[in-house]
C-alpha cells in the first residue's frame, strides 16, 4: 500500500481530499418561538437538539424529546432533512454525530449535512469519520463562554474521499460492531432490571415463604428476625490510624486499598485481613443513588477513614449482608446536609431483616450469580468498544484497507 501526505495526515494514494462544502450541503437550525403553542402543541415532526443526540446509542437518531408542527416548519423556515443526512452538534457541546433514519429538523446547536451526490458519498461512512474527529472539531471551535464550531469553519474542513464501494464497506464493518455494542447494552439493561426485581423479591419475601408479617422496617416472612447491625457485626473503625503522605506512597501497591467508593484517597496504618464489609461513613456514597452504600472486600487490604469496617459474625452471611445493606434505605440514618455523615453510634443501630443462615446463603448465591453475569456482559461490551475504536482508527484513516467488489 502506498500513502501520501495531506493536510489531515497520511492517506492512501487512491483516496482524494475534499473540503466538506464540496461534498455536503450544509444546513443550519433554529428554535421556533416557545411562546407560540401552535408551533409545539401536538407536533409530530422530530426536532433534534444536542441533548437528544447525547442520549442515542450507536449512530442513528429517529426521535426527539420535543416535536414541532407543520406550521412551525413553514413559518420559521426550518430545514427538513431527508433520511440518511448527518446531524452534527456544533455548540453545547461540539462533536455529537448522528445519522437520521427519519425526516427531521433541528435547533441552532446543530448543523445538517446532506450529500450532494448520494451515488458517490456514503453518509454512514462520514458519520463515523466525524465521530472519530471529535477532538479536531472541538479544537477548531471558538468562544469563551461555550465552544461553537462556526459554519464558515466547518465547511472548509478537509475530508478523505475513498471510492464509494470502499466507503460502503468500511461503514458496513463499523455498523456491525456498533450493532454488537448495542446488543450488549440491551443485555446489560435487561440484567439490571432482573437484578432489581430479584433484589426486591428475595430481600423482602425470601424463598418459598407463604406467610408474612408487617414490621417497623417493612413486610417480611414471619420467621425472619429484625436485628441491629451491632448484633451481627464487629466494628473495626478504631484500627484506622492515618500515616504520613510519604509513607503511604511507599506502601501503596503492597495490598489493595479501599475507601467508601473503592478509590484511593489516603492510606491508614492497619492492614485488615479477611472478609469485611465497608459501609460508607461520609461522602458521595451517602447522597448519590448511583453509588453503593456498602462494598464487600476479602483478603489483606488498607482502608481510609471514609468507611466503617464491619466484620460479619457467624449469624450473618457476608454476601447477604452486602446486598441487604445496599437494598434498605440507610440514608434515613444519615445526619447533616452540607457534609452528610453516618456516625458509628447510629450505624450500629441500623435495623435489618435477617433470615436463617441457610436461606441467607441461597439468596446470596442467586444474587452473586446475577452480578457475575452482569459484570461479564459489561466486560464484553468494553472489549467490543475497544475493537470498534481500533477499527475506526485503522479503517477511517486507510491504515488498513478493505477488499471491495469493483
Amino acid at each position: 500500500m502506498e500513502y501520501k501526505n495531506t493536510a489531515i495526515g497520511e492517506i492512501p494514494v487512491e483516496w482524494n481530499l475534499r473540503q466538506l462544502q464540496d461534498i455536503f450541503e450544509v444546513k443550519t437550525g433554529t428554535t421556533p418561538s416557545t411562546k407560540n403553542s401552535e408551533y409545539w402543541e401536538n407536533g409530530n415532526i422530530i426536532w433534534v437538539t444536542p441533548t437528544d443526540m447525547s442520549k442515542i446509542e450507536g449512530i442513528t437518531i429517529a426521535d426527539s424529546d420535543r416535536k414541532v408542527t407543520n406550521k412551525a416548519l413553514k413559518e420559521v423556515n426550518l430545514n427538513l432533512m431527508p433520511k440518511n443526512s448527518i446531524i452534527l452538534s456544533t455548540r453545547a457541546p461540539v462533536g455529537y454525530v448522528a445519522l437520521n433514519s427519519e425526516k427531521i429538523t433541528f435547533n441552532q446547536g446543530c448543523k445538517g449535512l446532506i450529500p450532494k451526490d448520494s451515488d458517490m458519498i456514503d453518509s454512514l461512512f462520514y458519520s463515523y469519520y466525524l465521530v472519530s474527529q471529535k477532538n479536531r472539531l472541538q479544537n477548531l471551535s471558538g468562544g469563551s463562554t461555550f465552544k461553537e464550531l462556526a459554519k464558515d469553519t466547518l465547511i472548509k474542513i478537509d475530508l478523505p474521499v475513498p471510492s464509494f464501494p470502499e466507503q460502503q464497506k468500511i461503514a458496513e464493518i463499523l455498523s456491525t460492531t456498533d450493532q454488537a455494542v448495542q446488543k450488549s447494552n440491551e443485555i446489560i439493561a435487561k440484567s439490571e432490571r432482573i437484578k432489581k426485581g430479584m433484589l426486591y423479591t428475595l430481600l423482602t419475601k425470601g424463598i418459598g415463604h407463604e406467610e408474612f408479617k408487617v414490621t417497623p422496617i417493612g413486610m417480611m416472612p414471619t420467621d425472619w428476625k429484625i436485628v441491629k447491625l451491632a448484633n451481627i457485626c464487629e466494628f473495626f473503625d478504631q484500627m484506622r490510624i492515618p500515616v504520613k503522605k510519604q509513607d503511604r506512597i511507599k506502601r501503596n501497591g503492597i495490598y489493595p486499598y479501599y475507601g467508601a467508593q473503592g478509590i484511593i484517597d489516603w492510606i491508614d496504618d492497619y492492614i485488615f485481613d479477611g472478609d469485611f464489609i465497608l459501609l460508607a461513613e461520609d461522602g458521595a456514597n451517602l447522597t448519590s443513588r448511583r453509588l453503593p452504600i456498602a462494598n464487600k472486600v476479602s483478603g489483606k487490604f488498607w482502608v481510609n477513614n471514609h468507611a466503617h469496617i464491619l466484620k460479619p459474625n457467624k449469624d450473618v452471611n457476608a454476601d447477604f449482608l452486602f446486598y441487604i445493606l445496599n437494598q434498605i434505605n440507610i440514608r434515613i440514618y444519615v445526619t447533616g446536609s452540607a457534609q452528610p455523615k453516618l456516625n458509628q453510634a447510629t450505624a450500629k443501630k441500623i435495623k435489618l431483616p435477617l433470615p436463617g443462615n441457610l436461606e441467607q446463603e441461597k439468596i446470596a448465591i442467586i444474587l452473586t450469580k446475577i452480578d457475575e453475569l452482569h459484570g461479564n456482559e459489561i466486560k464484553r461490551k468494553e472489549k467490543l468498544q475497544k475493537v470498534k475504536n481500533g477499527l475506526m482508527n485503522d479503517l477511517l484513516t486507510g491504515r488498513k484497507r478493505v477488499e471491495v467488489n469493483n
